[in-house]
């Protein structure tokens, strides 16, 4: 079933993500400019919506109400809190990440919030898509045994103490290579406080892109 449609269960590759201010969103698409090399395969820019995701799977069958229920206890704790955005690090995937300021109370808020958030794939995992989440996490990971062991039961490997709140602002699998000659980035650091416009559910699509807010 799509999960853009208003009625019936919900199915499909989708996140819990926070939404952000209009300024954060705008900062993310200048930095992603200024961050990524050029020719980047995939840059954060208008038409995608920058988000810090709290988690991420796989759903078949998923209840409506159920989940509407995680994300209005999520909302309360979040809408309209102040988190500070900072260092700008390559993941050896290729991916760049705009990372949550480890050094406050507000990263501990997201890491409780990111644990209460994991409900979301209780019980109603696709296990079909999953064991493609899975397969990709032993590949990528070089069967990390953790990571692989968090996608079986979550859909997503990096959760608990692997998991980072970040904005993702694009991919490029240069990046990967930078430590044998590949483009470096251009900027380490930009601090900024992200204000929470709300907890919704996302499409997520390739490179973890919103492909769009699901009606609840």
């Amino acid at each position: 079933m799509d999960p853009h449609q208003d009625d019936g269960p919900i199915s499909g590759f989708v996140g819990l993500v926070l939404v952000p201010d209009g300024a954060t969103i705008a900062a993310a698409y200048e930095l992603a400019q200024a961050a990524l090399p050029a020719g980047a395969e995939s840059a954060l820019g208008p038409g995608a919506l920058p988000h810090v995701t709290l988690t991420q799977c796989a759903l078949r069958d998923a209840p409506r109400a159920r989940i509407a229920g995680i994300i209005e206890r999520l909302d309360t704790r979040l809408r309209g809190r102040s988190i500070p955005l900072g260092v700008v690090i390559p993941t050896g995937g290729g991916f760049v990440f705009w990372c949550v300021d480890e050094a406050t109370p507000e990263r501990q808020l997201l890491q409780q919030a990111h644990e209460d958030a994991l409900g979301l794939a209780d019980g109603f995992l696709d296990p079909v898509a999953n064991a493609a989440v899975v397969e990709g996490t032993m590949r990528l990971t070089g069967n990390d045994p953790v990571l692989v062991g968090h996608a079986r039961a979550h859909g997503y490997a990096f959760v608990g103490d692997r998991f980072m709140p970040h904005v993702t602002l694009g991919f490029d699998p240069r990046l990967a290579l930078e430590a044998r000659g590949g483009p470096a980035l251009a900027i380490l650091e930009r601090r900024h406080l992200m204000q929470v416009e709300r907890v919704a559910l996302a499409r997520l699509g390739r490179y973890g892109r919103v492909e769009g807010l699901v009606s609840l």
